[in-house]
């Protein structure tokens, strides 16, 4: 479990702490405030834990490109000047064991001795068939729909630290889960006896996929199918909220079979480790947002998920502690917690208690969200145009002319909504804010 992370020049970062929920922790801010930059530092020190081996997991360390970049004038020219000191530190609990470990730009791990020794000895054991529990570690990428490792070679049953195989990489690896699942199936049929694994996998996705009854590969068609409501569906023709969560659920419970067969049906229950979501509500309905957090969190009840988010939905189904508000100033961030029980900086306040508007403007600041933005600059301009109108009335000529210029400026934004412009234009004329042209037309009308 991942207690906290300090990062030290890293990207955007001058110097930052961040604690995490032992279960769940959302990380919500707008674009560009450094949300995948903190899964992307994560990801690098749970690589330490690969250090000596030939496992190819995908972030292992702090590169050149990862120092922070100061903007600095001189002689009225403008340089980016990378910054030294870069460095990632991280707090976290393994085999009951709270270890902490440094990542410098360049290292090769020297600073992070004791996680080494612990990945060292885990994997001496595993290899000698020592019934051993591993850790997962894997990140899901904001591209893992589209981003895809497609190198995948059918080889012979391998290790079981194959399953640890791009863990660490954004992209997805799903192509290595979907020959995984086939052989199984095939090897299934050939000595007609079930796989513990193979049934993990299974009773995982249908827990987590909503009105699912049936997964499994269809030798015949040669694909993964998928039974709902509406029959079976090929993986390939789902949409992409179905695809992005059953390909995503599936390997996560097809990695921990692997790396504990020994715990069978129990692998996803019972394997731990940590897990990093890009933007976890990815192309999801809302009616699945509501539900995505506590469907991971029951199908694997031990992995500490962090994951990225732009979603109320999500915000509203978490427990209190456990969103990490990048938004939020020191008055905002009511506490830091170094115990590993809470996420911070951010507020504890219970957001399943509160309304949908109430997130998005107290959480994600946005103003008034129950008006579209183009609805609230109308009513922002109408309540400046009467203003303006009320100014022009004690004013003389001169004045009102520069008013009606802006008058102009104001309504000229809106002049399709026919209704709206020409409403505006009334109670402007109505007031005596004229053109020299209205004036004219006016006369005419009096005779």
């Amino acid at each position: 479990m991942l207690i906290n992370l300090t990062l030290n020049n890293f990207r955007r970062y001058e110097k930052a702490h961040f604690c995490f929920h032992p279960k769940m922790t959302i990380l919500v801010g707008e674009n560009g405030k450094g949300k995948t930059t903190i899964l992307d530092a994560i990801a690098v020190m749970l690589g330490t834990y690969f250090q000596g081996s030939k496992i190819k997991t995908g972030q292992s360390t702090v590169k050149k490109d990862d120092a922070r970049l100061l903007s600095v004038e001189l002689g009225g020219q403008f340089n980016l000047e990378p910054q030294d000191d870069v460095f990632i530190q991280a707090r976290s609990t393994i085999r009951n064991e709270t270890i902490d470990w440094i990542r410098e730009m360049g290292d090769r791990g020297g600073k992070a001795k004791d996680i080494v020794s612990i990945g060292t000895q885990d994997r001496k054991k595993a290899v000698k068939g020592e019934p051993i529990d591993l850790p997962l570690y894997l990140y899901y990428g904001s591209g893992r729909l589209w981003d895809i490792h497609r190198n995948v070679k059918t080889g012979k049953p391998g290790s079981r630290l194959d399953a640890y195989r791009f863990c660490l990489d954004p992209k997805s690896d799903q192509k290595a889960f979907e020959e995984w699942f086939k052989k199984l199936t095939l090897a299934e049929l050939q000595k007609k006896n079930s796989f513990k694994g193979l049934q993990t996998v299974r009773n995982t996705v249908l827990r987590c996929i909503p009105n699912s009854s049936d997964f499994y590969h269809d030798v015949e068609r040669d694909e993964l199918i998928i039974v709902t409501d509406e029959g079976p569906m090929p993986f390939d023709h789902l949409s992409d909220g179905y695809r992005n969560m059953v390909a995503m659920v599936a390997d996560i419970a097809h990695r921990a079979s692997r790396l504990n067969p020994h715990l069978e049906e129990k692998a996803a229950t019972r394997t731990k480790g940590i897990v990093l979501i890009d933007e976890i509500d990815l192309h999801l309905h809302p009616k699945w947002q509501r539900r995505v957090v506590s469907d991971l969190q029951e199908a694997f009840p031990e992995i500490q998920f962090i994951a990225t988010t732009h979603s109320p939905f999500i915000i509203q189904s978490l427990e209190p502690g456990q969103v990490i508000d990048l938004e939020a100033t020191e008055e905002k961030a009511e506490r830091t917690c170094d115990t590993g029980e809470q996420a911070s900086p951010g507020t504890t306040a219970p957001y399943s208690n509160r309304s949908i508007e109430d997130i998005v403007e107290d959480i994600m600041g946005v103003d008034i969200p129950q008006r579209s933005e183009r609805y609230q600059k109308m009513y922002d301009v109408a309540k400046e145009y009467y203003k303006t109108l009320r100014e022009a009335r004690d004013a003389d000529e001169t004045r009102k002319k520069e008013l009606k210029e802006k008058l102009d400026r104001l309504a000229a934004p809106f002049s399709e909504n026919v209704a709206y412009y020409a409403f505006l234009e009334a109670e402007r004329i109505a007031a005596g804010v004229t053109s020299e042209e209205e004036k004219r037309e006016d006369k005419k009308c009096d005779r």
